[in-house]
């Protein structure tokens, strides 16, 4: 009797190791879907990744990636797939080689440009702006009685 409950006891156990081995297997599975997932980008929609859309196209898409990871292919080989069926555009982030590395230097270069210009214009005026002079040879007061009397010729 106790053999037999020590047995059902290892059995329960080594189901429940079986069970739980398989559920850790399927999140690391659907956590590395995730990570390709939001990789790509909806062929259909404009910058939507794949792991938000919910047009037919991106169902079909997110269960190719889950056969292929079944199939053990590697991450770089899915997105291949993706990108050779429909072009860089599916790409979430623009690759840095090629004729896209001209483009982020034009775009840095010329940002760079328009900062030393626009510090150097900014330099340039405020070195020949120059302060109103101010006669020091006048007290406040008699400056200022000088200033009302000029007034009254005027205007009288």
């Amino acid at each position: 009797m106790l053999l037999r409950a020590v047995l059902v006891v290892v059995m329960v156990l080594s189901f429940g190791a079986a069970l739980h081995g398989r559920a850790g297997a399927q999140t690391a599975a659907d956590e590395r879907a995730l990570h390709i997932e939001r990789q790509l980008l909806c062929p259909q929609c404009t910058n939507l990744r794949l792991d938000v859309c919910e047009t037919q196209i991106c169902i079909d898409m997110r269960a190719v990636i889950r056969e292929r990871i079944d199939q053990g292919q590697s991450d770089g080989q899915i997105i291949d797939y993706f990108t050779g069926r429909y072009g860089d555009r599916v790409l979430a982030d623009v690759p840095r080689e090629g004729f896209n590395l001209w483009l982020f230097a034009w775009v840095g270069g010329s940002l760079l440009l328009v900062a030393a210009l626009g510090g150097y214009v900014l330099l340039r005026l405020r070195r020949t702006a120059t302060p109103a002079p101010v006669r020091s040879d006048l007290s406040d007061d008699r400056w200022l009685d000088e200033q009302l009397a000029h007034d009254l010729d005027r205007s009288g």
